[in-house]
């Protein structure tokens, strides 16, 4: 009986200085993790809408929707956050939009779809559909009208996602901005 009650206290000691290391380790990297966080989101609102000086947040809240975070950038437009969902979990979606409510550009920051299917909707060729479009925003599998997108190959469900988060977006920047321009 006193082996296995040495061998609790042993065990029970070991876990107590684990879990002390790892709470020393991640309050010093925690302040480092969530720096580097708001650099690449900043970076990355910079990239859709370029031509913004500054961005402000915006108070935005609204069901239903996948819209995380709304910023204002003045006369430049509006940069909205959203994290739709895809067919391997959420994708992280930042959209620049311009006063006349058209979209800038968009930046996928992070998703976890399939390798060479869903993960295609990083590349630049996918991604640069959306510019320019308006609400209301469609997925087509071929020849894409004014305000449509050509669905990825074999990843309808993703491509479907990213459009979705778009309109969110665009619905979000009428109200950041004010209503119809």
């Amino acid at each position: 009986m006193f082996d296995i009650a040495k061998i609790g206290l042993i065990l029970f000691a070991i876990t107590a200085i684990s879990a002390g290391i790892l709470a020393g380790v991640n309050s010093v990297t925690a302040p480092i993790i969530t720096a580097n966080a708001k650099a690449k989101r900043e970076a990355a609102m910079s990239k859709v809408l370029p031509d913004a000086v500054a961005f402000e947040k915006v108070e935005y809240s609204a069901l239903d929707t996948s819209v995380l975070e709304a910023y204002s950038a003045g006369d430049a437009g509006c940069v909205i956050l959203c994290e739709p969902r895809g067919y391997g979990g959420a994708v992280s979606i930042v959209v620049g939009i311009k006063p006349d409510l058209t979209v800038n550009s968009i930046d996928i920051t992070s998703q976890s779809e399939t390798p060479g299917l869903g993960a295609n909707c990083t590349t630049e060729e996918f991604m640069s559909q959306y510019a320019g479009k308006t609400k209301d925003i469609k997925v087509v599998k071929s020849n894409p009208g004014a305000n449509d997108v050509d669905a990825i190959s074999s990843a309808t469900v993703t491509t479907k996602a990213v459009t979705k988060g778009v309109n969110d977006a665009l619905l979000a920047a009428e109200q950041v901005m004010g209503g119809d321009k």
